[in-house]
């Protein structure tokens, strides 16, 4: 790899080239195979979710990032408790057609771990697209893209570049 003069330019170029193409093509099944994409993440995973939504949506498949709902999200929050929001609306609205895509830095939120749990219970197929190893959320995917990096700048980038892969392979 050439230097760019930016180490942090190097360390996202670097990451990039490290995304398993075979994880991608079962992320791309997953979603493919759903009656709806519901989506959850938090901070910058929460904008990629977004991200996706708009991308999916824009292929033509049902996809709604669960967080996205400001009024609703902080009724959530207020009357249950924030780590409770995405599970109680996926309990509400989703059935076994449909797919839980999560992205996340740390694989960490509780948020995002209950919801999987959830989403297993319900019969939802879960999917992952995680750094940081995958965390804990990883044991609970049916199918995950994982980076393995600790930075959350380069992967939240890199999940970017990931949302216009699964674009461009469901188009």
């Amino acid at each position: 790899m050439v230097s760019t003069g930016s180490p942090y330019v190097d360390r996202l170029k670097s990451l990039l080239d490290t995304i398993d193409q075979g994880s991608v093509d079962a992320v791309v099944e997953a979603i493919r195979g759903a009656r709806t994409v519901y989506i959850a993440g938090n901070g910058g995973s929460d904008a990629n979710a977004s991200h996706l939504a708009l991308h999916l949506n824009e292929c033509g498949l049902r996809a709604q990032n669960l967080m996205a709902e400001i009024p609703l999200l902080t009724a959530y929050a207020n009357d249950f408790a924030y780590d409770e929001v995405v599970r109680k609306r996926l309990k509400q609205t989703a059935t076994p057609e449909d797919c839980l895509v999560v992205l996340s830095g740390s694989g960490l939120s509780r948020n995002i771990i209950l919801a999987l749990v959830s989403a297993m219970n319900q019969g939802i197929k879960t999917v992952g697209i995680l750094g940081f190893g995958g965390g804990d959320a990883l044991a609970l995917c049916d199918v995950a893209i994982v980076l393995q990096s600790r930075e959350y700048g380069p992967v939240e980038d890199t999940h970017s570049a990931i949302i216009h892969l699964i674009q461009e392979r469901i188009r």
